[in-house]
Protein backbone atom coordinates (compact mmCIF):
# COMPACT_ATOMS: atom_id res chain seq x y z
CA UNK A 1 0.00 0.00 0.00
CA UNK A 2 2.75 2.45 1.02
CA UNK A 3 6.06 0.81 0.01
CA UNK A 4 8.25 3.78 0.98
CA UNK A 5 7.73 5.88 4.10
CA UNK A 6 9.57 9.03 5.08
CA UNK A 7 9.70 9.32 8.88
CA UNK A 8 10.70 12.58 10.52
CA UNK A 9 12.63 12.35 13.79
CA UNK A 10 14.46 14.73 16.10
CA UNK A 11 16.20 14.67 19.45
CA UNK A 12 13.18 15.50 21.56
CA UNK A 13 11.61 12.99 23.89
CA UNK A 14 8.34 13.53 22.05
CA UNK A 15 9.86 12.32 18.77
CA UNK A 16 12.13 9.57 20.10
CA UNK A 17 9.37 6.92 20.43
CA UNK A 18 8.20 7.39 16.86
CA UNK A 19 9.63 4.04 15.70
CA UNK A 20 8.43 1.91 18.60
CA UNK A 21 5.57 0.14 16.78
CA UNK A 22 7.00 -1.69 13.79
CA UNK A 23 3.89 -3.77 13.12
CA UNK A 24 2.03 -0.64 11.99
CA UNK A 25 4.56 0.07 9.25
CA UNK A 26 4.62 -3.52 8.04
CA UNK A 27 0.83 -3.73 7.96
CA UNK A 28 0.73 -0.63 5.77
CA UNK A 29 3.05 -2.31 3.28
CA UNK A 30 6.19 -0.34 4.16
CA UNK A 31 9.40 -2.03 3.05
CA UNK A 32 11.63 1.03 2.64
CA UNK A 33 12.07 3.74 5.27
CA UNK A 34 13.82 7.09 5.06
CA UNK A 35 14.65 8.54 8.48
CA UNK A 36 15.14 12.27 8.19
CA UNK A 37 16.05 15.01 10.60
CA UNK A 38 15.82 18.62 9.48
CA UNK A 39 17.89 21.17 11.39
CA UNK A 40 16.10 24.50 11.41
CA UNK A 41 18.62 27.12 10.33
CA UNK A 42 18.76 29.98 12.78
CA UNK A 43 16.99 28.05 15.53
CA UNK A 44 19.64 28.31 18.23
CA UNK A 45 17.87 25.96 20.63
CA UNK A 46 17.96 23.03 18.21
CA UNK A 47 19.69 20.18 20.04
CA UNK A 48 21.26 18.83 16.88
CA UNK A 49 22.63 22.10 15.50
CA UNK A 50 26.36 21.74 14.75
CA UNK A 51 26.34 18.16 15.99
CA UNK A 52 25.95 16.19 12.77
CA UNK A 53 28.17 13.26 13.72
CA UNK A 54 26.28 12.61 16.96
CA UNK A 55 22.98 12.91 15.14
CA UNK A 56 24.07 10.42 12.49
CA UNK A 57 25.01 7.95 15.22
CA UNK A 58 21.63 8.48 16.85
CA UNK A 59 19.76 7.96 13.58
CA UNK A 60 21.72 4.79 12.89
CA UNK A 61 20.70 3.53 16.31
CA UNK A 62 17.06 4.30 15.58
CA UNK A 63 17.41 2.51 12.23
CA UNK A 64 18.69 -0.71 13.82
CA UNK A 65 15.29 -2.28 14.67
CA UNK A 66 14.02 -1.41 11.20
CA UNK A 67 17.00 -3.17 9.65
CA UNK A 68 16.37 -6.15 11.95
CA UNK A 69 12.78 -6.26 10.73
CA UNK A 70 14.04 -6.67 7.17
CA UNK A 71 13.37 -3.16 5.95
CA UNK A 72 15.57 -1.09 3.69
CA UNK A 73 16.57 2.01 5.66
CA UNK A 74 18.19 5.28 4.63
CA UNK A 75 19.08 8.17 6.90
CA UNK A 76 19.39 11.82 5.95
CA UNK A 77 20.11 15.11 7.68
CA UNK A 78 19.07 18.39 6.10
CA UNK A 79 19.19 22.04 7.12
CA UNK A 80 16.48 24.51 6.17
CA UNK A 81 14.72 27.62 7.31
CA UNK A 82 11.27 26.12 6.69
CA UNK A 83 11.31 22.65 8.18
CA UNK A 84 7.91 21.46 6.95
CA UNK A 85 8.62 22.37 3.34
CA UNK A 86 12.00 20.63 3.52
CA UNK A 87 10.37 17.47 4.90
CA UNK A 88 7.95 17.42 1.98
CA UNK A 89 10.74 18.12 -0.49
CA UNK A 90 12.61 15.14 0.93
CA UNK A 91 9.50 12.99 0.51
CA UNK A 92 9.39 14.02 -3.14
CA UNK A 93 13.13 13.47 -3.63
CA UNK A 94 12.94 9.96 -2.15
CA UNK A 95 9.65 9.16 -3.91
CA UNK A 96 8.02 8.35 -0.59
CA UNK A 97 4.42 7.14 -0.63
CA UNK A 98 3.75 8.16 2.96
CA UNK A 99 5.06 10.78 5.38
CA UNK A 100 5.03 9.91 9.09
CA UNK A 101 5.33 12.63 11.68
CA UNK A 102 4.77 12.86 15.42
CA UNK A 103 3.03 15.79 17.04
CA UNK A 104 4.84 17.41 19.93
CA UNK A 105 2.58 18.72 22.66
CA UNK A 106 2.87 22.23 24.00
CA UNK A 107 1.86 20.72 27.32
CA UNK A 108 1.61 16.95 27.14
CA UNK A 109 0.12 16.59 30.60
CA UNK A 110 -2.93 18.72 29.85
CA UNK A 111 -3.31 17.45 26.31
CA UNK A 112 -1.72 17.26 22.89
CA UNK A 113 -1.71 20.17 20.48
CA UNK A 114 -0.47 19.94 16.93
CA UNK A 115 3.04 21.29 16.65
CA UNK A 116 3.64 23.95 14.02
CA UNK A 117 5.78 21.67 11.84
CA UNK A 118 3.26 18.82 11.92
CA UNK A 119 0.40 21.15 11.13
CA UNK A 120 2.28 22.66 8.19
CA UNK A 121 3.24 19.24 6.83
CA UNK A 122 -0.37 18.12 6.94
CA UNK A 123 -1.58 21.36 5.36
CA UNK A 124 0.86 21.31 2.46
CA UNK A 125 1.29 17.63 1.70
CA UNK A 126 -0.07 16.20 -1.54
CA UNK A 127 0.72 12.67 -0.30
CA UNK A 128 -0.81 10.73 2.61
CA UNK A 129 0.42 11.78 6.05
CA UNK A 130 0.26 9.62 9.15
CA UNK A 131 0.23 11.67 12.34
CA UNK A 132 1.40 9.68 15.35
CA UNK A 133 0.03 10.26 18.82
CA UNK A 134 2.73 10.79 21.44
CA UNK A 135 1.79 10.47 25.12
CA UNK A 136 3.53 11.81 28.19
CA UNK A 137 4.66 8.99 30.49
CA UNK A 138 5.49 11.08 33.54
CA UNK A 139 5.22 14.44 35.24
CA UNK A 140 7.90 16.13 33.20
CA UNK A 141 5.77 17.23 30.28
CA UNK A 142 7.34 16.00 27.07
CA UNK A 143 10.52 15.04 28.91
CA UNK A 144 9.31 11.43 29.02
CA UNK A 145 7.07 10.24 26.21
CA UNK A 146 5.90 7.13 24.44
CA UNK A 147 4.09 6.47 21.21
CA UNK A 148 0.61 5.05 21.61
CA UNK A 149 0.96 1.53 20.19
CA UNK A 150 -1.76 -0.83 19.05
CA UNK A 151 -1.57 -4.42 17.88
CA UNK A 152 -1.09 -3.74 14.20
CA UNK A 153 -4.08 -2.65 12.13
CA UNK A 154 -6.86 -4.87 13.39
CA UNK A 155 -9.51 -2.16 13.38
CA UNK A 156 -9.77 1.11 11.45
CA UNK A 157 -12.30 3.93 11.64
CA UNK A 158 -13.07 5.66 8.36
CA UNK A 159 -14.82 9.01 8.54
CA UNK A 160 -16.55 10.08 5.34
CA UNK A 161 -18.84 12.87 4.21
CA UNK A 162 -19.28 11.32 0.74
CA UNK A 163 -17.50 14.25 -0.91
CA UNK A 164 -14.76 14.02 -3.52
CA UNK A 165 -12.30 14.74 -0.73
CA UNK A 166 -13.37 11.51 0.99
CA UNK A 167 -12.86 9.25 -2.01
CA UNK A 168 -9.10 8.87 -1.56
CA UNK A 169 -9.51 7.96 2.11
CA UNK A 170 -12.18 5.41 1.21
CA UNK A 171 -9.80 3.79 -1.28
CA UNK A 172 -7.04 3.70 1.35
CA UNK A 173 -9.38 1.94 3.76
CA UNK A 174 -10.27 -0.62 1.10
CA UNK A 175 -6.56 -1.29 0.59
CA UNK A 176 -6.17 -1.88 4.33
CA UNK A 177 -9.17 -4.21 4.21
CA UNK A 178 -7.18 -6.55 2.00
CA UNK A 179 -5.12 -7.29 5.13
CA UNK A 180 -8.27 -8.60 6.81
CA UNK A 181 -8.73 -5.35 8.70
CA UNK A 182 -12.13 -4.47 10.15
CA UNK A 183 -13.33 -1.02 9.09
CA UNK A 184 -15.93 0.98 10.98
CA UNK A 185 -17.32 3.34 8.32
CA UNK A 186 -19.03 6.37 9.76
CA UNK A 187 -20.82 9.53 8.75
CA UNK A 188 -21.73 12.31 11.16
CA UNK A 189 -25.00 14.16 10.72
CA UNK A 190 -25.34 17.77 11.78
CA UNK A 191 -27.78 18.13 14.69
CA UNK A 192 -30.27 19.94 12.45
CA UNK A 193 -29.46 17.98 9.30
CA UNK A 194 -32.73 16.10 9.28
CA UNK A 195 -34.67 19.33 9.48
CA UNK A 196 -32.80 20.80 6.53
CA UNK A 197 -33.31 17.72 4.36
CA UNK A 198 -35.46 14.98 5.88
CA UNK A 199 -34.25 12.23 3.51
CA UNK A 200 -30.56 12.77 4.16
CA UNK A 201 -30.18 10.19 7.01
CA UNK A 202 -31.63 7.44 4.81
CA UNK A 203 -29.51 8.52 1.86
CA UNK A 204 -26.40 8.53 4.05
CA UNK A 205 -27.20 5.04 5.31
CA UNK A 206 -27.51 3.81 1.73
CA UNK A 207 -24.20 5.42 0.75
CA UNK A 208 -22.47 3.83 3.76
CA UNK A 209 -23.86 0.45 2.73
CA UNK A 210 -22.15 0.73 -0.66
CA UNK A 211 -18.81 1.50 1.01
CA UNK A 212 -19.26 -1.41 3.42
CA UNK A 213 -19.96 -3.74 0.50
CA UNK A 214 -16.79 -2.57 -1.27
CA UNK A 215 -14.68 -3.16 1.85
CA UNK A 216 -16.10 -6.65 2.30
CA UNK A 217 -15.43 -7.37 -1.38
CA UNK A 218 -11.82 -6.26 -0.81
CA UNK A 219 -11.39 -8.92 1.88
CA UNK A 220 -12.14 -7.10 5.12
CA UNK A 221 -15.12 -6.79 7.40
CA UNK A 222 -17.05 -3.59 7.97
CA UNK A 223 -19.89 -1.93 9.84
CA UNK A 224 -21.74 1.29 9.10
CA UNK A 225 -22.38 3.96 11.72
CA UNK A 226 -24.41 7.15 11.53
CA UNK A 227 -23.93 9.52 14.45
CA UNK A 228 -25.05 13.06 15.15
CA UNK A 229 -22.89 15.88 16.49
CA UNK A 230 -19.57 17.54 15.78
CA UNK A 231 -17.70 15.33 13.27
CA UNK A 232 -14.25 15.40 14.90
CA UNK A 233 -15.65 14.60 18.34
CA UNK A 234 -17.88 11.79 17.11
CA UNK A 235 -15.11 10.20 15.05
CA UNK A 236 -12.74 10.31 18.03
CA UNK A 237 -15.43 8.90 20.32
CA UNK A 238 -16.22 5.97 18.05
CA UNK A 239 -12.51 5.25 17.60
CA UNK A 240 -12.09 5.13 21.38
CA UNK A 241 -15.18 2.95 21.87
CA UNK A 242 -13.99 0.49 19.22
CA UNK A 243 -10.33 0.68 20.34
CA UNK A 244 -9.38 1.51 16.75
CA UNK A 245 -5.74 1.25 15.74
CA UNK A 246 -6.03 4.00 13.12
CA UNK A 247 -8.41 6.73 11.97
CA UNK A 248 -8.55 7.46 8.23
CA UNK A 249 -9.89 10.76 6.92
CA UNK A 250 -9.57 12.83 3.77
CA UNK A 251 -8.50 16.40 3.15
CA UNK A 252 -8.25 18.87 0.30
CA UNK A 253 -5.25 18.48 -1.97
CA UNK A 254 -2.69 21.21 -2.46
CA UNK A 255 -3.61 23.66 -5.19
CA UNK A 256 -7.17 24.21 -4.01
CA UNK A 257 -8.18 27.52 -2.51
CA UNK A 258 -9.69 25.50 0.33
CA UNK A 259 -6.35 23.79 0.97
CA UNK A 260 -5.03 26.91 2.66
CA UNK A 261 -6.58 25.33 5.74
CA UNK A 262 -6.34 21.66 6.71
CA UNK A 263 -10.08 21.51 7.14
CA UNK A 264 -11.73 21.98 10.50
CA UNK A 265 -12.74 18.35 11.03
CA UNK A 266 -9.33 16.91 10.18
CA UNK A 267 -7.43 19.51 12.18
CA UNK A 268 -9.63 19.13 15.25
CA UNK A 269 -9.51 15.36 15.02
CA UNK A 270 -5.72 15.31 15.08
CA UNK A 271 -5.78 17.23 18.35
CA UNK A 272 -8.21 14.95 20.21
CA UNK A 273 -7.86 11.50 18.60
CA UNK A 274 -5.41 9.93 21.08
CA UNK A 275 -4.42 7.48 18.35
CA UNK A 276 -2.78 7.66 14.89
CA UNK A 277 -4.58 9.52 12.13
CA UNK A 278 -3.97 8.86 8.43
CA UNK A 279 -4.88 11.88 6.33
CA UNK A 280 -5.28 11.15 2.63
CA UNK A 281 -5.46 14.17 0.32
CA UNK A 282 -7.73 14.45 -2.65
CA UNK A 283 -5.91 15.94 -5.62
CA UNK A 284 -8.06 17.76 -8.12
CA UNK A 285 -6.95 17.18 -11.68
CA UNK A 286 -7.57 19.47 -14.60
CA UNK A 287 -10.29 18.21 -16.89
Amino acid sequence: MFPAALITVDYSAAQGPLLDCLSDLRDMGVTRVILIHVVQVGYALGASYGNKEALEDWLQGRAAPLHAAGMEVEIEIRAAGEVAKEILQAATDHRADLTVIGSRGQNMIRGLFLGSVAREVIRLSTQPVRLEWIESTGKDGDGACARTCHAGLRRVVLGTDFSQQSQASEKASMALARLGTHVDVMHVLAPDGGKIYARWPRMAQAALSYIVDDIIAAGGTAEAHILTGKPSEEIARLAADRDADLIVVGKHGQGWVASMAIGSTAANLCEIARRPVLMVPFIKTEE
